[in-house]
Formats: structure tokens, C-alpha cells, sequence
């Protein structure tokens, strides 16, 4: 899929398909919920293929489909979010790709793409707060009409096929980064914890954050005591966050004297080869799709060590 709109790194914009998805409460009314996917996931939107239907598979996961010879699994949304199914006689297919796969995400219908600042997207916190780790959404973009909910689709993968989730570092890469002090960037409160939690098992000391700008705003406050000592080794960031991306955190970063030197890894289901040259306009050190994070911690100590060499 194309749209006419080419996005510049570092200007802190997203464009976004809206979907809606239609389900019934517990009252028996109907009820359509606007949600959205970031474009850059998205490789075509096509009307519901037939599906074949697998066995011994997650209640979401209704079946398989065939496109340009490639099999692709088939995830019901209204089945996952809210546990009925959606009706396939008139629902539409996101084909979505993420993490080198491809995944269809059966949705009501498709109605159109918005253009966004990321300082327009709100963090869920409320959502966060009751449902934590099970949240499955990663920002809200209020508009005067309505509430479009950015759908974590990610986790939903993850949560239906644990082994695409984040993966464990192996135990050569058990301390290899001991010492070192570490600012995390990720919206998904799962893949946040995961990321620390794994850095930790490095050797690391590390600083979560759910959103880019807090970070942004947690190293300007280091860089106004004038310390070098105080800044983190290095930062990693997610691209797709609320407030502000992963793009404009390492334009920000390598932009400014005092703290251009700090290696930034951008970690992102987004990262492929259409998409590098973005990570390099802004500065980026490293650029890995998840969930490879003993690649991420072999290539940082990689980095560190040449940058002590140097």
C-alpha cells in the first residue's frame, strides 16, 4: 500500500489507517469503536479472502490465507478485543507487516488515513493502569468527534504466539554490558519490561520510559548540571510513540553538542530495508527489528568497545 504523503525523519508525524471494529455490549446494543495502525505496518487493505481454517490454533486466529504465494495467518480483532466474532460477510483484511512477518487483521471496515503530529497521541495511562501488561492499546489521538485507539498489534501476535515474542538474551551475553547506564524508550508497557529486564540480566543499569519526549526530557534536565558523567552510555528507542518518536529523539540527541556523542539504537518492528535510510538522516547508531535483543546487546558492546578503541 502507498499513500501520497512521504514522511521526513525527525519531524515527529505518523499517518495512521483508521478501522472501525463493531461488537455488542452486554446490553445487546451494537456499538463501533474507531481504532487505528500506523501506515508503516501496513501493506494492503482487500476485501476478507477465503480462509482455511487450521487446527488446534488461538480462538483469534480463525485460519490462514493465501497472497502472491504466501501464507498468512489470519487474526479475528473483534474475537481478541472483545471476544465475539466479527462478521466476515462484510469485514476487510489489513495485510500488516511487522518484524520481517506478515499478518491479516480482520476488522469491520477501513474508512481513512489522518496525518498526526505524535504530540497529538496521548498515552493510554488509565488503560495502563487497570490493565497493565494486558493493555492493547499504545496511544489516543482525540479528535472533537471521537477517540481513535492505536492498536497494539504487536502484543496481540505476541500474546496468540508466544515464540515471536521478545526473545532472551543467551547467558555470553550475561554481563556483557556490565557497568554500563541505559535510557529505554518503548510505549508498550510488555516489551518495556522485557527490554529492561534483559539489559539488567546484561549488566546494565537502565531508565525506562514510556514515551520518547520523557526521555527527551529526562536528558535535557542531565544536560543543563553541564555533567557528562550524569548521561546514559546509551539510549535505545521504539519509532511509534506517543508524544514523540523515536526519529525525533535521535535527531535530538545527535543534534545537540553536549550530548551528540551518546550511541542511540533505534529498536523497532518497523526497521526494514525501506526504512534504514530514515534511522541513518537522524543519526542513529544501530537500527534492529525486535525481538532480536541479543543481537541489540552483542552489537551495543560492539559499538562501545570501538568507540572506547577510537
Amino acid at each position: 500500500m502507498k499513500t501520497s504523503i512521504l514522511l521526513e525523519s525527525g519531524t515527529n508525524e505518523l499517518e495512521v489507517i483508521e478501522f472501525l471494529l463493531t461488537f455488542r455490549r452486554d446490553d445487546g446494543t451494537e456499538r463501533t469503536q474507531e481504532y487505528g495502525i500506523n501506515v508503516s505496518k501496513v501493506r494492503e487493505i482487500v476485501k476478507m479472502p477465503e480462509l482455511t481454517t487450521v487446527p488446534n490454533m488461538p480462538d483469534s486466529i480463525v485460519g490462514v490465507f493465501t497472497m502472491r504465494n504466501q501464507v498468512i495467518t489470519a487474526i479475528d480483532l473483534c474475537r481478541y478485543l472483545y471476544k465475539q466474532p466479527g462478521d466476515y460477510s462484510n469485514s476487510t483484511m489489513i495485510v500488516s507487516e511487522f518484524n520481517g512477518m506478515k499478518f491479516g487483521f480482520i476488522v469491520s471496515a477501513v474508512t481513512r488515513i489522518y496525518r498526526f503530529s505524535w504530540q497529538q497521541v496521548e498515552s493510554p495511562e488509565i488503560m495502563n493502569k487497570f490493565a497493565g501488561e494486558n493493555s492493547t492499546v499504545v496511544g489516543i489521538v482525540k479528535l472533537p468527534e471521537k477517540n481513535i485507539l492505536l492498536v497494539d498489534v504487536e502484543k496481540i501476535v505476541a500474546d496468540m504466539q508466544p515464540e515471536l515474542g521478545m526473545d532472551t538474551i543467551s547467558e555470553k551475553h550475561h554481563g556483557l554490558l556490565s557497568g554500563k547506564n541505559a535510557f529505554v524508550a518503548e510505549d508498550s508497557v510488555t516489551i518495556r519490561n522485557m527490554i529492561v529486564t534483559q539489559l539488567q540480566a546484561a549488566g546494565c543499569t537502565v531508565r525506562g520510559f514510556s514515551d520518547g519526549k520523557l526521555l527527551a526530557n529526562a536528558i535535557d534536565e542531565l544536560t543543563v548540571k553541564n555533567d557528562a558523567s550524569l548521561l546514559p552510555d546509551f539510549v535505545i528507542t521504539d519509532i511509534e510513540m506517543p508524544q514523540m518518536d523515536g526519529y525525533t529523539v535521535t535527531r535530538k540527541i545527535k543534534e545537540h553538542p553536549f550530548t551528540s556523542d551518546i550511541p542511540v539504537a533505534l529498536f523497532s518492528s518497523l526497521i526494514n530495508n525501506d526504512v534504514i535510510h530514515k534511522g541513518k538522516a537522524v543519526g542513529a547508531d544501530i537500527q534492529l527489528t525486535k525481538p532480536q535483543l541479543s543481537n541489540l546487546v552483542q552489537m551495543l558492546h560492539n559499538h562501545l568497545q570501538t568507540v572506547a578503541v577510537a
